[in-house]
């Protein structure tokens, strides 16, 4: 019997090229990490004005309806300018419609819807087609119900939007 001989194949060099595909993949992925981490750094900036504007404009309406709550009907419309919330100054327009209805138990009630807009304070009026724009960053609809000539007994909030 005559035994035959196998010769391995030359395995020198594969080392060498795991190697190196190991430092192409780690360098890919390290890359990408840091694309990622700059990508959302420069998102937080953005995100961060977005939101203290926000913030503001949500602020000023608050403090807006709690001077108007006060208010008669008088005073048909009107703008407030609110700049000490989150370093950004805010308009807040609003306009008042009055009327008059009969309760359940009988009594006369007046009732005030007024529609407030807040945007950030460039001098204009807050609108979404005026020149130049101040876009609207958060417009709500209130309604205060007041025995005649009484004061407010009664506030609902039916309407409050953001625009992103």
């Amino acid at each position: 019997m005559k035994r035959t001989r196998r010769t391995r194949g030359d395995d020198s060099g594969a080392a060498l090229i795991l190697a190196v595909a190991f430092v192409v993949m780690v360098g890919a992925i390290s890359g990408g990490l840091a694309s990622l981490a700059t990508s959302g750094l420069n998102n937080r900036n953005t995100l961060e004005v977005i939101r203290n504007r926000e913030y503001a404009a949500d602020g000023a309406i608050e403090n807006a309806i709690a001077q108007v709550r006060t208010s008669t009907c008088a005073s048909t419309a009107g703008t407030l300018v609110d700049a000490s919330m989150n370093a950004v100054s805010i308009r807040v327009d609003w306009l008042n419609a009055c009327g008059v209805v009969q309760s359940p138990d009988g009594s006369v009630v007046a009732q005030r819807n007024v529609i407030f807009t807040a945007c950030v304070d460039i001098s204009s009026p807050c609108s979404d087609t005026a020149v130049p724009v101040a876009p609207v960053i958060i417009r709500a609809q209130v309604n205060f119900e007041q025995p005649l000539g009484g004061a407010v007994t009664k506030t609902f909030v039916q309407s409050w939007s953001v625009n992103r």
